[in-house]
């Protein structure tokens, strides 16, 4: 459940969550606004298979969201700035506590 509102998560993004392709390729779902503190910021980071990638953007999204590692994701809607990525990781920070929510950190292509 999202209790930081706005302050932490001032952007907008729009969601596809990757489904598991199958002899044509991947799939997604229909896409899904979500509340989200976006980022633009290039970092060095492993991918699922242990390769090192350069990733261009980090999203921050309530723990809640479904957002399977290959799903993309629209940072910056409506805007000239528009762009779609591949999400290449996904971490979760559980805290476990009253003081801050959890959440999910994406690594966008």
């Amino acid at each position: 459940m999202t209790t930081w509102g706005t302050f932490f998560y001032p952007h907008t993004v729009s969601i596809r969550a990757r489904i598991s392709g199958g002899s044509l390729g991947p799939r997604y779902a229909v896409p899904q606004p979500a509340s989200a503190e976006v980022l633009d910021e290039v970092q060095l980071i492993r991918n699922i298979d242990g390769q090192e990638v350069v990733s261009s953007t980090q999203v921050t999204v309530p723990l809640d969201t479904t957002v399977p590692v290959g799903s993309l994701v629209t940072v910056w809607p409506d805007t000239p700035n528009a762009r779609e990525a591949e999400v290449l990781q996904v971490s979760r920070d559980d805290n476990g506590d009253d003081l801050l929510d959890s959440h999910l950190v994406l690594r966008l292509k």
